[in-house]
């Protein structure tokens, strides 16, 4: 009698097993968003090399974890030839956000056998932990911005043009005000002479 009870328990439990692996299952499943987003109105990040200087522009990106547990975050940064800065590893708790941002740079001289060019820019956050085990499945979460990378400025050359005129202009407004003052000069010793 005592063994039947025994093995009852024991069948019981066993039946059970399949239910509590698949409720754990569901539980350790990771998710996670990405959003990044630019500082300017066009949307786009602005690197502008025209002065001269290591131009650079960010982005602001937050990353949320909808699930109940804890989970460990990496992020990957693909900007193709230009320079970048981002968080190492880091955690996100449950149900939480974590605010960073992208640092994307150049060091392109201006005028320098370049042009004006857009470059795409891929941020990537993926699970690397998830309630402190690595993950069943891989799970990444990406966001896309475009970089304008300016070598070349336009209105410059505009502006330097008028600032030329400008400066001819100013040099004719001298030479008019000097021959004036020339001529008031000329007609006060004339006037000296005849008294």
């Amino acid at each position: 009698m005592r063994q039947k009870i025994i093995w009852t328990i024991v069948i019981l439990l066993c039946s059970n097993l399949p239910m509590i692996g698949s409720t754990s299952a569901q539980f350790i499943i990771p998710a996670i968003d990405l959003e990044c987003q630019s500082i300017h109105p066009s949307g786009n990040l602005k690197i502008d090399a025209t002065n001269g200087s290591n131009a650079s522009d960010y982005a602001e990106c937050t990353v949320s974890n909808p699930n109940i547990y804890e989970e460990k975050i990496r992020i990957i940064i693909m900007s193709g030839p230009l320079n970048q800065q981002g968080p190492a590893d880091f955690y996100v708790e449950a149900n939480g956000e974590v605010d960073f941002q992208v640092i994307i740079s150049c060091d392109c001289i201006a005028g320098e056998n370049g042009t004006n060019e857009t470059i795409d820019i891929t941020i990537i956050a993926e699970v690397v932990e998830a309630n402190g085990v690595p993950p069943p499945i891989y799970t990444d979460s990406e966001s896309n911005l475009l970089a304008d990378i300016i070598l070349y400025e336009e209105v410059n050359e505009t502006e330097m043009i008028i600032s030329e005129k400008s400066d001819g202009e100013h040099s004719l407004i001298y030479a008019g005000s000097g021959s004036i003052v020339l001529l008031l000069l000329v007609m006060f010793i004339v006037s000296k002479k005849r008294k």
